[in-house]
Formats: structure tokens, sequence, C-alpha cells
């Protein structure tokens, strides 16, 4: 974009707070960038970093003597993402909500399904914040020396549609500024015990974290008088969540996504338990729905976009019991494939953390009721641009459906069920948070944002 100049701004959290914690005291942080005359801002140069710091609880900072073999940890995708709940961005003209990133933490996990276990370890692709490619390796960013310190430092670019995937720029003016809200997660969300068994359980009723130094760094562009007076709206790719419950193992659940630009549909299945404020189990894990055995798109009745059912085979209930936990994956290269795709967003799909290998870590911790991996993405995903560039469908009322036959309620063998130091997944319903990825449009006159 032909520009005169640009400018590089910093600026702090509006009534000079200095520190913010979920629980025991201020839990939303909020910018105020202004608008400039003659400017336009490009919302992927914004960059939000700060401090975070751990205590065990009010007073006691966490440091690294009370790790032991396991500790507590955040994600190890998501990093410091984890100790986000909730994104809002503001027009100022109007105070009008122009885009809400619910679920925040969930969402930043699975679309970072498109990274290697590498680029975790060596901070590729924006991965500067505190993650690693192991939970005891994420553990480690969160030792403090001593009260003084004031933890360990991130810099990270938030994780909403009009943020991270927008390729045009913003006319401030136009909007009258932008703010930008930041909710905290609880702690017993964000975070998580690596071995709730363990002596070294570190969360307690006090267990807090803290933001500190908290800054926004971004830049203004100035450009001409005739390209700001062309700047009339602005298109970015929205995520909304819809939620249901799979209670049986045959279910059918129906959404209506109600948008006129689908990109994707990715199905992320969580334990109906604890899929929140669960101190010993990760609030963002990404595994597939306990021994799926086959599912089946539909629209409006209809098969589509594929014809055909994409089986499991063979499924891990029907794996030998005397093969070893580590040993038991179970999958269709179909269905990993398609996954695959839709995070990727290209054709052929790319390198992904949905693999082998991690499916089984995972399968292998819900069976030990232990937390040492974080790195398994495994979801139902499928590209309604089908990999064209641009392309999307119209769906405003259309009825879409998935058919998923699993464990869930069964008395499958091979799956976690409780006995011995097994977590009941099998037992229990299953939350179905379908993602919708769509475009949508800001008008600047009127500031609505048309789906």
């Amino acid at each position: 974009m032909p520009s005169l100049y640009k400018k590089n701004f910093e600026i702090v959290p509006q009534n000079n707070i200095t520190e913010f914690t979920a629980t025991k005291g201020v839990n939303q942080i909020q910018f105020l960038i202004p608008s400039v005359q003659g400017a336009v801002l490009s919302t992927q140069d914004l960059m939000l970093s700060g401090t975070l710091q751990v205590n065990t609880d009010s007073a006691t900072p966490y440091s690294s003597g009370l790790f032991g073999a396991d500790g507590i940890s955040l994600d190890s995708v998501n990093g410091v993402h984890s100790c986000i709940r909730r994104v809002d961005l503001i027009s100022m003209k109007g105070n009008t909500l122009v885009e809400q990133r619910l679920d925040y933490s969930l969402i930043n996990k699975y679309q970072r399904g498109v990274q290697a276990e590498t680029n975790l370890i060596n901070g590729r692709f924006n991965c500067q914040q505190l993650c690693s490619s192991s939970v005891r390796a994420t553990r480690n960013f969160l030792g403090r020396a001593n009260l003084a310190d004031d933890g360990q430092d991130f810099a990270i670019q938030l994780n909403t549609g009009m943020l991270k995937n927008n390729n045009q720029v913003l006319n401030l003016g136009a909007m009258g500024g932008l703010m930008i809200k930041i909710y905290l997660e609880e702690p017993i969300a964000a975070f998580f015990n690596i071995n709730p068994a363990a002596a070294t359980n570190n969360i307690g009723n006090d267990f807090t974290f803290t933001l500190k130094n908290v800054k926004l760094s971004g830049r203004y562009t100035y450009v001409t008088q005739d390209m700001l007076a062309g700047l009339d709206g602005v298109s970015f790719r929205k995520t909304s969540n819809l939620i249901s419950v799979i209670q049986s193992s045959n279910d059918t659940l129906t959404n209506m996504p109600q948008v006129m630009a689908l990109h994707k549909m990715v199905y992320v299945y969580q334990p109906n338990k604890e899929t929140s404020n669960n101190k010993d189990v990760n609030n963002t894990a990404t595994n597939m729905l306990v021994g799926l055995k086959k599912y089946l798109l539909s629209n409006n009745g209809t098969r589509l976009p594929l014809d055909y059912s994409v089986d499991i085979n063979p499924t891990i209930s029907e794996l030998p019991t005397s093969s070893g936990s580590n040993n038991r994956v179970s999958g269709n290269a179909e269905q990993q494939y398609l996954a695959i795709s839709a995070l990727n967003d290209q054709f052929p799909p790319v390198h992904s953390l949905v693999n082998a290998q991690n499916q089984a870590k995972a399968l292998d911790d819900q069976l030990e009721n232990v937390n040492t991996s974080s790195l398994n993405v495994d979801v139902v995903g499928m590209n309604y641009s089908f990999n064209f560039e641009g392309y999307s469908v119209a769906v405003p009322n259309d009825l879409m459906s998935i058919n998923a036959e699993s464990s869930v309620g069964t008395s499958d063998a091979n799956l976690p069920d409780g006995t011995g130091n097994s977590r009941d997944i099998r037992g229990q319903s299953a939350t179905q948070n379908l993602f919708i990825e769509y475009d949508a449009q800001l008008n600047y006159s009127n500031m609505m944002s048309a789906r």
C-alpha cells in the first residue's frame, strides 16, 4: 500500500492500571487507539506485550523449587493465550461492538493446529509466547525468583478476525478510534495440574496469576486524502461457536450458520462435565470424540459436501486389549486429511499437530489421568472454500448436520472409563463446539457488520 510515512506508537491501558488479575483485582485490560488525522491502522502490526507472574496463593510466588516432577502448566500450544477468555473490539463511533471473540483460547488452540512441534520449540510463526513442545517445558516459564520479580515476558498478536485475518487497513477517522477490551480467564481454567494425584499439586483456592507492565504497540500509516476517502469499509474473517451436546453413541446434531460467505466448519469435542474451570484437566484440550467410529455430514437432509460417511477403521475398541496404551492409535487418514486441509486453508494440506503420535499421547493421558501432553489437535473439519482462495458458499437458511457414531455411553473396550487411574470420558456426554468461520463486512457509514 503506498503511504507518505509511518509512525510507531505504544499505549498503556486506560486508567493507568499496571497490574491485572482474574480473581484478585482488575480482570479487564482496556486499550484505546485514537484516530489520527490522515492516518490508517494496520491491525497485523499490533503487538500485546507484558509479563506473566504466577502465585501459588495470594502472595507466594510459584518458583522452580516447587516444580518437582510435575507441578502446573499452561497449554503448550496456547502459551499465554490461555490466560485470555474473551476479546471485544469496539468502534468509538457510537460505541459500537465491531467484533467479539468468545472462547478465545479454544479457538486459538485449534487454529494453531497447523504448527509443527519444532515451531513451538523454536518460536517460529508468532510463537514467542511462553509455549513449547511439552507441558513441562512450558511450565518452566512460570517460575519466579522472588516477589520482586515481575515474571516472564511475552509478546503476542491477538487472535481475532479483525486483528489477525484482516489484510486491509482500518480507517480510524471513520471509526472514531478503536477500543480493545481483553477479559482474563479464570486461573483454574487457564492453568492445570500436570499430575492431579502428585504431591506437587500447587493449584489451591488462592492460586492466581497476574499480567504486569502491559502495553500495546503498533504503527500508524499516513496516506493521502484520496486514499482515505476510498476506505469506506473493511472485510475480515469472523468465527462463531455453536454449542450442542452429544448424549448418545449415535447422535445427529443440526445447526443453522446463517451466513452469506462460509469458509469452514470445525467440530471440537470436549467431555461435557469437564469443559471449563477444572484445574485437573486441560480446559483447552482438543481431542477427538471418545471412540469415534464414523461421521456423516449433510446439508438440508442431503449428503453434502461428502456423499459418503467417513469410517474409522479399526476403532480403538477393536484393537487387541493386550496392546499397550501408547500403541492404541486409531483413526481415519481421510478424516485427518480433511481436518488439516480445513485448518491450513490450502490444498494439499501441509504439516499439522494432527498426527498419530499426539493422538496416542492424548489417549494415554486420559487413561492415566495426567496432563503430560497438550499437542493433540484432533478435530472434524470441512473446508467449504474447497481450498480455492477467496471462494465461499452462502448458507443463509441451510440446516447443516453431522451424524456421529461413537463410544459415548457404551461399554466399549480400551477407552477411558473411570476404572483404575482412568478418567471416565466414555461414561459422560460431550460438548460439541462447532466453530464456523465466515467473511464479515464492516461498513463505516452505519458501523454495521454484515455476515
